[in-house]
């Protein structure tokens, strides 16, 4: 887990209070605070994308973190959607933001609009700093990173700097420029023309702050400075890469198969009659015969496309799922790690009953794996269904094929279960985030690291 201690007295005592906030909280006030701030981190990530891509706009903090929760119409927000998918969803939406609005977490508009069709609701809601720091404490997300310190952004591109060392790196953008050698003083980085190579002040801040970049973006692989062995081994990625390579072309195969039976049947269905003539008579019955043929040979290649399917999913859950363990448990590490995958996934070809995945103590994992292995193992259901405007659109009618007939119910969830809990180890992130090293208290007055210096 993440260690304790770290940072200043100040922030110590405001993280006490967020996390005292946040157990306040039910598990369905949790749930919508939930979606709430990834809705607020996404609109803030755009706005900064935007930036990076040349598109600046001044508009305040205080009127674009406002979220919309209920629009006019029937279309459905992106809050609707989020909750609904999370079987978060009745009558009482209204009395849930009103008390959040009384905890100091949010802010509400609810209007009443008038439009084309007549009256309709409006609800707006906006996370207050109170809010964000109860999510970040409750979830175990990130905090927000010190003066001096890089952003994201930044970091990843010394790291490949760093990797690099002796050589440059071509790396363009004018962001790049600004956060590597225009605002650092020394500069971190040195070259022209987008050929980047590091500087001895960026090695220093690498080699000081590498253990609090470890916490702060655990997604960035940033090799130890001091060369201690890589938390989650390249060979191990390569393995799972490989693994749902295998998933995709057997699903590629069984759908290439399922084409070429179709086009067989449509072949053999044609039953108009040969003009006159023996030679045609004979022709004609040649084709049929020919598709027929065809037909039952892209019949059976299908069913072993979907055979080899099964496996190769049975193999890839067994595999993520044992690299998830290990990841939330800390070992094993570097070959034993990747030779306990590959058994793991060897022994479970032949069964979709995998142990139950632990639980990490991050909020937004544990509820995505959990909930796909309840409903795996039959222990989750839905309360109520989608709604309508989530249900699965009709295939359109101007497609003349179908799918492959899908897998099993089973097959189907252990997949998903199988991407879900892909979606957080795969290179090692979880693995880093759950086990960073240590890292060293900042000065008290909030100011860089020694060896940390700023323009």
């Amino acid at each position: 887990m993440r260690q304790a201690g770290i940072g200043t007295g100040r922030e110590q005592l405001v993280a006490t209070k967020a996390q005292a906030a946040w157990e306040a909280l039910n598990s369905r006030q949790q749930t919508y605070m939930t979606v709430l701030y990834d809705q607020d981190q996404a609109q803030e990530t755009a706005r900064a994308q935007d930036a990076a891509a040349g598109y600046y706009d001044d508009t305040p903090a205080s009127v674009w973190r406002w979220i919309d929760v209920v629009t006019p119409g029937a279309k459905l927000t992106s809050v609707q959607r989020a909750l609904a998918l999370r079987d978060v969803r009745d009558d009482g939406a209204g009395s849930t933001l009103q008390a959040l609005q009384r905890y100091g977490l949010i802010e509400v508009r609810d209007e009443v609009v008038e439009g084309p069709r007549g009256k309709s609701r409006t609800v707006k809601t906006k996370l207050t700093r109170a809010g964000r720091a109860a999510v970040r404490a409750g979830t175990k997300e990130p905090g927000r990173r010190r003066a001096g310190e890089l952003s994201e952004y930044a970091w990843e591109r010394l790291v490949r700097l760093w990797r690099a060392d002796p050589g440059t790196v071509r790396i363009w953008g004018h962001n790049t420029y600004e956060a590597l050698v225009g605002r650092p003083s020394p500069p971190y980085a040195e070259g022209k023309q987008g050929d980047y190579r590091i500087t001895e002040a960026g090695r220093e801040h690498y080699r000081t702050l590498w253990a609090r970049y470890a916490v702060l973006y655990p997604d960035v692989a940033a090799p130890d400075p001091d060369g201690g062995p890589e938390p989650w081994p390249a060979e191990l990625q390569r393995t799972l890469d490989r693994m749902k390579g295998s998933v995709e072309l057997a699903h590629r195969a069984q759908w290439s198969a399922h084409r070429r039976w179709e086009e067989a049947e449509r072949d053999a269905g044609k039953t108009a009659a040969p003009r006159e003539g023996e030679a045609d008579a004979e022709w004609h019955a040649l084709l049929l015969k020919q598709a027929h043929a065809r037909s039952a040979l892209a019949l059976v290649h299908r069913e072993r496309a979907t055979e080899e399917a099964v496996v190769a999913i049975r193999r890839y859950a067994h595999a993520v799922c044992s690299a998830y363990t290990a990841a939330v448990e800390g070992s094993p590490t570097g070959s034993d790690l990747t030779a306990a995958v590959v058994a793991a996934a060897d022994a479970g070809r032949d069964s979709v009953k995998v142990p139950k995945p632990p639980v990490c103590g991050l909020h937004r994992v544990d509820t995505a794996v959990q909930e796909a292995y309840g409903t795996l193992a039959g222990t989750r259901t839905r309360k109520r269904p989608l709604p309508k405007q989530m249900q699965p659109a009709a295939r359109s009618v101007w497609r003349d094929f179908t799918d492959p007939p899908q897998h099993d119910l089973v097959v189907r969830r252990l997949l998903e279960l199988a991407r879900t809990v892909a979606s957080y180890v795969d290179g090692g992130a979880l693995r880093r985030e759950l086990h960073p090293p240590a890292v060293p208290d900042a000065p008290a007055d909030g100011s860089p690291a020694a060896g940390v210096t700023t323009g």
